[in-house]
């Protein structure tokens, strides 16, 4: 029955989408950074119990450690970061649908660090990919693109989203020297462990409400705690290829939720922009699949 992990993974999706609604509203309450660090201190909390009862221990070997630390470093730290800066600058529609384009920074530096290959069907999606998201961001005005007057959140999330593809790499470096718990606990942690001097000397938070409270826990609890164990349970039954499919249901799901409670509107332009974005991330992962199954048919031919 198959049909479950199809459905938690659109609940993720989903999840991960209210995420973007959610922390557009915290930007309200605090910097990036000390948004970043309550965001993991949660997480870290609701973790060490998690990966005590599953794995009975908590430190990570040795080996572990460097790959660890750059999980860290990338994923908690400078990801988040840049994230909280785009929303506090742009719209939660726009971060969503440039969010989709970590499946195409994942692709490009496992290119680059792994050499893994990208054939010629994959690139051609990623230059329609881009050119779409150029027409969401520009609004469909060409003095935007010639001017490079751009939002500066929209450019914030870019960086994001490049952050994310070395991020990959090195948790694919992590995985093979730990678990998946340790490994998200272990980075959590070496996250914290940059954040902390940096943020606790301006470490505050104003007009601390029910509103505020709710948000950062779910962005603590929900998006960095549950979405990470639905998201490992899915790819370990379907795997990584069909779930990264699902990825391109965020944008989908960040505007219709930004429309219904943050009252955002997209042009008919940034729509189509939208649409070609969502369907280019699915034919990089379709041709992905498609030359893979291409090849082993000739394997199984010639012997």
């Amino acid at each position: 029955m198959l049909i479950k992990y199809y459905v938690l993974l659109l609940l993720t999706c989903l999840f991960w989408a209210i995420n973007f609604v959610v922390s557009k509203s915290l930007v309200e309450h605090a910097s990036p950074i000390t948004l970043t660090t309550l965001r993991y201190m949660i997480a870290v909390v609701c973790l060490v119990p998690l990966v005590w009862w599953k794995e009975k221990k908590i430190l990570p070997p040795r080996s572990a450690l460097l790959p660890l630390f750059l999980m860290g470093l990338t994923g908690v730290v400078l990801f988040n970061l840049l994230q909280f800066l785009a929303l506090k600058q742009s719209t939660a529609t726009n971060i969503g649908l440039i969010s989709s384009l970590n499946m195409i920074s994942i692709a490009v530096c496992s290119f680059i660090f792994l050499k893994e290959k990208i054939n010629l069907l994959q690139f051609v999606s990623m230059i329609f990919s881009l050119f779409g998201v150029l027409l969401v961001l520009s609004k469909g005005q060409i003095h935007y693109l010639l001017s490079m007057n751009f939002n500066a959140g929209d450019l914030w999330m870019i960086a994001a989203v490049c952050v994310w593809g070395l991020f990959t790499i090195c948790t694919k470096w992590a995985m093979t020297k730990t678990s998946v718990l340790i490994s998200t606990l272990s980075s959590a942690i070496f996250g914290l462990i940059v954040l902390l001097p940096m943020s606790i000397p301006n470490f505050t938070v104003s007009n601390i409400n029910t509103s505020f409270l709710g948000a950062i826990l779910y962005t603590g609890v929900i998006s960095t705690v549950v979405c990470m164990i639905l998201w490992n349970i899915c790819v370990q039954k379907l795997g990584s290829t069909t779930s990264g499919v699902f990825l391109n249901f965020n944008p989908i799901f960040t505007a219709i939720l930004a429309c219904l409670f943050l009252g955002e509107q997209m042009t008919w332009i940034q729509g189509i922009g939208s649409a070609i974005v969502v369907t280019s991330c699915y034919l990089f992962s379709y041709f992905a699949t498609k030359e893979l199954k291409i090849f082993l048919f000739r394997k199984l031919r010639y012997h």
